[in-house]
């Protein structure tokens, strides 16, 4: 004669059934979590070698400018930042959206670092956060000056920044690749936002401070206030006519800078044209964003890089 299974039994029974399947659910759950991060990481993986790719890639379009266009640089004489925009371009590829942003900054639209740290009277065209940023960093004989010596001293600087933001631009248009369906893409507030939407323009040490300004004053893309302060140091007149010149959108001639005084032994090399620019590049591939700080170099007829900065923002 059979014996009924007792309640305890049947009890432990499902105890143990029960048990089964949350440890089955929690490590189904387990491997779900750890596809999904490899995912991520193979994605993020993935994307960074494209942005590292376009950075190397973003140097051709930088030195067709310098070859073709900065020297024929002219900026408005109510613009208080030598910036130019070179390139900003967006694509999407394999349904991720790509964006190149490339913005130019004159060094010799800027006050020299070395100039502005001995007191001369060019120092005076600088805001009063830079100088009091520049009063607080130290910077190595032995060590070339970089935008980075500054970082760990921005937070005592009040509004200024350290690398300057571009100015904010219209919304991109994602141009479509070959093979994919060829209706442009605006960015809106529904599209994931673009460096030109998200990223704010701001000012920075980068906008004020030339760290490779052999030591002259472009007066085609330079401040007023830093031109006039330029001319007089140089004993040259013709502020007027560089004004005039550069509401034209005109190169100024450097032959109509009459002399007036004798120039001060300190006096930048007044020039129209510059051998020296700051270049940030933003690049977005997907959610990944990468940015540096590029700086060329005139030697002759050929421009070399001779810093580059990772933007830590």
């Amino acid at each position: 004669m059979t014996r009924p299974h007792s309640p305890t039994r049947r009890g432990a029974a499902l105890l143990l059934v029960l048990a089964t399947l949350i440890v089955a659910i929690t490590a189904a759950a387990t491997l779900a979590r750890l596809a999904s991060t490899v995912k991520t990481q193979r994605i993020v993986a993935t994307r960074t070698i494209v942005a590292d790719d376009l950075l190397r890639a973003a140097e051709a379009p930088i030195l067709a400018w310098l070859a073709s266009k900065s020297s024929t640089v002219v900026l408005p004489p109510e613009a208080t930042s030598p910036q130019v925009q070179v390139l900003h371009d967006a694509w999407v590829i394999d349904a991720t959206d790509h964006e190149l942003r490339i913005t130019a900054w004159d060094q010799c639209g800027m006050v020299p670092i070395n100039v502005a740290r001995s007191g001369s009277p060019l120092r005076l065209a600088l805001p009063t956060d830079v100088k009091r940023v520049l009063d607080q960093v130290t910077i190595p004989r032995d060590q070339p000056a970089g935008l980075d010596l500054f970082l760990a001293a921005r937070h005592t600087g009040g509004a200024i920044g350290v690398f300057p933001k571009p100015t904010r631009s219209p919304p991109m248009v994602f141009k479509r690749a070959s093979g994919e369906d060829s209706s442009p893409q605006v960015q809106s507030e529904s599209t994931p936002p673009g460096i030109s939407a998200s990223e704010p323009s701001g000012v920075g040490l980068g906008a004020y401070l030339a760290t490779h300004n052999p030591g002259r004053i472009n007066v085609n893309t330079a401040a007023m206030d830093l031109v006039e302060a330029a001319l007089r140091l140089a004993g040259r007149g013709g502020l007027e006519q560089i004004i005039a010149a550069r509401t034209q959108g005109r190169l100024a001639s450097l032959s109509a800078l009459s002399p007036t005084a004798d120039p001060h032994s300190a006096a930048p090399r007044i020039a129209a044209s510059s051998n020296a620019w700051a270049f940030r590049i933003d690049l977005r591939v997907g959610t990944l964003r990468r940015s540096w700080w590029a700086v060329y170099v005139q030697s002759r007829s050929t421009w070399e890089c001779v810093q580059r900065l990772a933007i830590p923002e």
